[in-house]
């Protein structure tokens, strides 16, 4: 199956996330909390978040009719040694999932590819 999904959101739509954990784990991994708790700067952490989102929501469009039940925090969008995002999910075991991250000063736009 090849297939590709995208999803673009505003930074602003997460500000009252950042400072209540039950609410911003809802969208994120133990191991991604554990890398947004770090960020000092606020301006980071909205980046973080609403990337991650993004990319979770263009995982579940590139792989959409494979039946698969999962959440957004069984779903850990990390970074490699290079900074590149890469997911890491036991649901996708059995696909290799390309993503890529991007920001602006209002949007943080994700897109997925299945290879």
């Amino acid at each position: 199956m090849k297939n590709i999904g995208i999803d673009i959101v505003k930074l602003e739509r997460f500000r009252d996330f950042l400072g209540d954990r039950k609410k911003y784990g809802r969208i994120l991994s133990e191991k991604e909390i554990a890398v947004f708790e770090r960020f000092a700067s606020e301006k980071r952490r909205l980046e973080y978040l609403a990337g991650r989102f993004a990319a979770k929501e263009a995982v579940i469009k590139a792989t959409s009719g494979l039946g698969r039940s999962f959440s957004f925090s069984d779903l850990s969008v990390l970074n490699d040694e290079k900074g590149a995002p890469y997911l890491d999910a036991q649901v996708f075991n059995d696909l290799e999932i390309l993503l890529s991250i991007s920001h602006t000063d209002t949007d943080a736009v994700a897109i997925a590819l299945v290879k």
